[in-house]
Order: structure tokens, then C-alpha cells, then sequence
């Protein structure tokens, strides 16, 4: 016969509870990580984040270029650039 020992019905019932408790955290995590809404928000929080960081990169090349920051420098040029071949393309027309 087996050498371990008897376990109680309350230990037993403890087990259970204790399982029980286990499997209702893991549902509640998967349900939430299912959820379109929560997700939805998750994205657009995340894409919030990520334009204010744009937007204050964006702020600072002006500066940045100004210090003589050759990336700066060469993001405002690509920038005029742009802005006048779309000018001469509108005029064109």
C-alpha cells in the first residue's frame, strides 16, 4: 500500500477551494485579454503616447537645427522641399 499520508476532507476541500480560486484568476485574465473594447483602448492610449512623442520630437528640430544638429538641419530641408514641389506641382496644374 501506499506510504502517504491520509489526507483530511478538509484538506481536500481547502485544495479545491484554493483550485478553484487559481482557475477563476486565469479566466478573468484571458477574458480581459479577449476583450475588443479593453484592447481598443489599449491601442489608442499606446498610439496617444506615441504622437505626443512625435509631436515633441517635431518641436524640437526647429532648435535642434538651429544648434547646427545636421539631421535637424536635413529633416527642415526635405521639409521645404516637399512643401515647394507640392507648390509647383498645384501651380502647374
Amino acid at each position: 500500500m501506499s506510504d502517504a499520508p491520509k489526507r483530511s476532507a478538509a484538506d481536500i476541500e481547502a485544495d479545491l477551494q484554493r483550485t478553484r480560486q487559481e482557475l477563476t484568476e486565469i479566466v478573468d485574465e484571458l477574458a480581459t485579454r479577449v476583450d475588443p473594447k479593453a484592447n481598443a483602448k489599449a491601442a489608442a492610449d499606446q498610439a496617444k503616447v506615441k504622437a505626443n512623442e512625435f509631436a515633441a520630437k517635431a518641436k524640437a528640430v526647429p532648435a535642434d537645427a538651429s544648434h547646427g544638429d545636421a539631421v535637424a538641419i536635413g529633416i527642415l530641408v526635405a521639409a521645404a522641399a516637399t512643401v515647394l514641389l507640392a507648390s509647383y506641382l498645384i501651380i502647374k496644374r
